[in-house]
């Protein structure tokens, strides 16, 4: 029979249950239940995380949905910005055109007026 030197300094001779002897030494706590409860919290540590980073992703997700949004409804204004510019701009160039044709109209009459008079 070996001797076994513990965490607790105390030897312990290798029986037939070594780690009950040992967790009878060290306070009646085994240590496989205390590997095991250091296993537990490490999992739900691991847990914890994972919840975390995917709230952070999910955040991430909506932040970049509302950005495409605000960008997509920015595009939108400046296409019917640029629409209603070239609107107005056709608009002029029409009253002009109907300016000029007014114009031409006028001094048409006037032309065959003055030539009735002569």
């Amino acid at each position: 029979m070996n001797p076994v030197k513990t965490v607790a300094g105390a030897y312990v001779k290798v029986l037939r249950y070594p780690f009950e002897q040992a967790g009878k030494l060290l306070g009646g706590r085994d240590p496989r239940t205390e590997a095991a409860d250091e296993l537990r919290d490490e999992a739900q540590e691991t847990r914890d995380q994972a919840r975390q980073q995917a709230a952070r992703r999910k955040q991430a997700a909506a932040r970049a949905a509302v950005e495409r949004q605000e960008a997509l409804r920015a595009k939108e204004r400046e296409d019917r910005l640029t629409a209603l510019e070239e609107e107005a701009e056709a608009l002029e160039a029409e009253e002009d055109a109907l300016a000029a044709r007014d114009e031409a109209k006028r001094l048409k009459e006037a032309a065959a007026s003055v030539k009735a008079r002569r």
